[in-house]
Parts: C-alpha cells; sequence; structure tokens
C-alpha cells in the first residue's frame, strides 16, 4: 500500500512494501526515478541487514552459515505504518520465524521519512531486543531523475560534495564483491563530472566522505541535495554499460563482502555492533532545490 506525506513545498509518497519511497515531487516536478524493468526496476531501496552482495550469497555466524540476498531483508519486507501523521511517518519491521532463518536475531527495524521545507529526513532506528549483539548495516539507494531538466542530457550534471576531500574508490568486481581499494582524485578535490562510463564496472565506493553532495548542472536551476553526516561510504551509481536517465546516490554505514570470502560477521569490520537490548539510529536527508 502507499502513503502520501507533504506540506506547501514537497510531496512524498512512500510504498509500505520495502517502505520504499515511490516519489518526490516539488511543484509538481518528478525527482525520484521511477523505475524500469529494463535497466532497474526499483526506485530507493532501504537495504538492511546487510549491504551489497556476499560471496556465494550466504555468510557465517557462529560457524553456521546463512543465506543472504543482495542488500538484505527489508527490501523484501511489508512494513506495517507504526505512527502517520501529514508531513511524517514511521515504518516498523519485526523479525519473525522467516527472517530468523537467514539472521539470527531478535530486532525491530524502524524507518521515519519527515519533512521539514524543502528537507526530508529518513531515519533508520535498529533494536536490538535480542539477548547478544547482532551485527549489521544499514543504507539508503536513491534513484534521482538526471537529467532532472528533461532538454538536456545527463552529462551536463555533476556531483559537488561539500568540502574538498581525497577519497578511496572501494573497487568491486562484476559481481559487486568487494576487491581492492584504489586513489579516486576528484576535480578540484570536490567535483565529479557524470558520465555513463563511470559505472561500466558498477557503483563508485567511496569513503573518507564529506558530509553531503549536491546534484546539479551549470544549465539548470533545479537541484538535489542528500546530506549523510553519520554514514561511512557513498555508493554512486547506474545500471552498468547503458545511458540511463538516472544516478543514485547511496549513503552506506558498511561494505558489501570480499570477493573469495565468507565473511564470519562478527569479523567482518564495517558491521555495526549492537549490544543486546540497545539501539542505533541514524538520519541522513534529501533537499529539493
Amino acid at each position: 500500500m502507499n502513503y502520501t506525506i507533504k506540506n506547501d513545498i514537497l510531496n512524498i509518497e512512500i510504498s509500505s512494501f520495502g517502505a520504499e519511497l515511490q516519489s518526490i515531487k516539488k511543484n509538481n516536478v518528478e525527482y525520484l526515478w521511477q523505475g524500469d524493468e529494463k535497466s532497474w526496476k526499483n526506485r530507493a531501496t532501504n537495504i538492511f541487514p546487510f549491504i551489497g552482495r556476499m560471496q556465494e550469497g550466504k555468510y557465517t555466524y557462529k560457524g553456521k552459515a546463512y543465506e543472504m540476498g543482495s542488500h538484505g531483508l527489508a527490501r523484501h519486507t511489508d512494513f506495517i505504518v507504526d505512527k502517520a501523521e501529514d508531513n511524517k511517518i514511521i515504518f516498523k519491521m519485526t523479525s519473525n520465524e522467516d527472517t530468523l532463518k537467514n539472521y539470527p536475531f531478535v530486532f525491530d527495524y524502524f524507518i521515519t521519512y519527515e519533512i521539514k521545507d524543502n528537507t526530508l529526513f529518513i531515519t533508520s532506528k535498529v533494536v536490538n531486543k535480542d539477548s547478544k549483539p547482532m551485527y549489521f548495516g544499514i543504507g539508503g539507494h536513491p534513484g534521482f531523475i538526471t537529467p532532472i531538466n528533461r532538454s538536456l542530457n545527463f552529462e551536463d550534471y555533476y556531483l559537488e560534495f561539500d568540502n574538498c576531500f581525497n577519497p578511496n574508490n572501494i573497487r568491486v568486481s562484476q559481481i559487486g564483491l568487494v576487491t581492492h581499494k584504489e586513489a579516486f582524485p576528484l576535480k578540484d578535490n570536490k567535483i565529479l563530472n557524470l558520465t555513463h562510463s563511470l559505472f561500466d564496472n558498477d557503483a563508485l565506493i567511496l569513503d573518507n566522505l564529506s558530509k553531503g553532495v549536491t546534484l546539479k548542472s551549470d544549465k539548470d536551476d533545479k537541484s538535489v541535495y542528500v546530506k549523510y553526516e553519520n554514514m561511512t561510504y557513498l555508493g554512486i551509481w547506474h545500471t552498468p554499460k547503458e545511458n540511463v536517465d538516472f544516478v543514485c546516490i547511496e549513503p552506506w554505514t558498511s561494505l558489501p563482502g570480499r570477493g573469495g570470502i565468507i565473511e564470519d560477521i562478527e569479523k567482518q569490520d564495517s558491521l555495526i555492533c549492537l549490544d543486546a537490548s540497545k539501539e542505533y539510529e541514524n538520519t541522513w536527508s534529501i533537499s529539493i532545490n
């Protein structure tokens, strides 16, 4: 089922399935990719409890192997609505017999969408209801229509980061598993010009982050700003080797699995470890300018 929140500036639509954004509109202009079965059918996948893929689609915990598909369980779950207001809605996912088969932890996972002025805030909260620590990653995967102005081209747009920085690109294989990292210089230490060929080898995954990035063009007065102060990595992606009209800007807390290694999640360095009966919360945002 789809739900709508709005104010005088933004109109936001979200599906209970995956608690996934379906639409971001300002002045009746759509900014969110609307999905295409031929290239990428999703729009803004919520990632939990694992980001990306794992070797052979599995991991181990306490010596036992578990299967886990790409980007985890939340994307395949029909969330319930925990609370709804005009400009705010909270979705909830709870562990059950089915999730325990793939992820042996008892938890509640909340996703809150709240509009303030021209900004949509997305907050993930994980509640560990188990008697042991749980290990997880969270992330967003929104695709933004590019070009925003349909009379322009994809290559007319670029990403401008808040601050100058010197990222590494965490390289992944053709099947999305981490292989190595290498320096990834930016123009003037803060600009990434968009070209379709950037994604021929799958996603760019940047570390040493600034705290936000703007999708913009010098030929367009419209832009999208994504802020991710408490995230560790930023995925940037579109369908490899295709000239598609979107780019995904993906704040992540952790990394996919490594190629050739069945990860033991207690030892996977980038995962969050949340002690029993504790809560974890992380907020990022999308501003439409």
